[in-house]
């Protein structure tokens, strides 16, 4: 069974929603393409400056599907962990230090004071924290909004254990596409004024959009799944130490 069953589900309804919107895209932007209403009675032709802005459109709901699945994947995440252990020193290497980062970051954190063993106050703080982000908006307060590619997915990852730093600490090849930079660049522009919608869609081809849609929900489904695994795994949790073999004494002859 799927320990990211809510992120697989997330990721199904994005990608029906975008194949629907890339369909509607393909028809309208055929010459002499038109909306009808009412058996006829209304229509209004598709012109075409309209449908650059139409085109532009498909950016936001790529760009929406990348940050709505890492923050849903960084929910899942949480609750795994906190459904499968209780203190600080349970936990790997990676997620310590995320612990610790979080606790210090909070200047009236009372955690050093609680009357509970310290291992237990720092995990509960941890994942209290969490719970007690109720919006999307206070779950992407970390270096996630507005700002989600690749790097973004890998840092994430990173700091759970996820994935291993790669040698140039760049997102391993089968979890990145310049399909999601672009994506991000595109709606960064949208979003700060620096383009119209009409000025972005203008040079967008509708075979491109669909091109860098399937690239990204292509490397979302292999991000998913490489968080499937870690949590089937457990691989958040701290590995028991080696043991070590003393070495036989040498006889000695009487």
């Amino acid at each position: 069974m799927s320990q990211v069953q809510l992120t697989d589900d997330l990721l199904k309804q994005r990608s029906l929603e975008i194949s629907a919107y890339l369909d509607f895209l393909k028809v309208a932007v055929e010459r002499r393409a038109m909306l009808s209403a009412k058996d006829g009675e209304l229509q209004l032709p598709l012109t075409l400056e309209l449908t650059h802005t139409l085109k532009a459109n498909l950016i936001l709901l790529l760009y929406s599907a990348m940050e709505a699945t890492l923050v849903q994947l960084l929910d899942e995440m949480h609750d795994a962990i906190g459904a499968n252990c209780s203190s600080a020193d349970a936990l790997n290497a990676q997620l310590l230090r995320v612990v610790l980062k979080a606790v210090k970051k909070d200047s009236k954190s009372t955690v050093l004071s609680s009357a509970s063993p310290l291992h237990t106050s720092l995990f509960r703080y941890w994942m209290d924290d969490w719970k007690g982000r109720t919006s999307g908006k206070d779950k992407r307060i970390d270096g996630i909004s507005g700002s989600v590619d690749s790097l973004v997915f890998y840092e994430q990852l990173k700091k759970f254990g996820v994935v291993a730093q790669t040698p140039n600490d760049r997102p391993p090849a089968h979890l990145t596409d310049a399909a999601l930079q672009k994506v991000k660049t595109n709606r960064n522009e949208l979003a700060h004024g620096e383009k119209s919608f009409t000025d972005l869609g203008r040079n967008l081809a509708v075979s491109t959009l669909e091109t860098d849609s399937l690239a990204v929900f292509d490397t979302l489904r292999k991000i998913a799944a490489e968080v499937d695994n870690y949590l089937q795994g457990r691989r958040y949790l701290a590995q028991p130490p080696t043991a070590v073999t003393a070495p036989a004494e040498a006889r000695t002859e009487a």
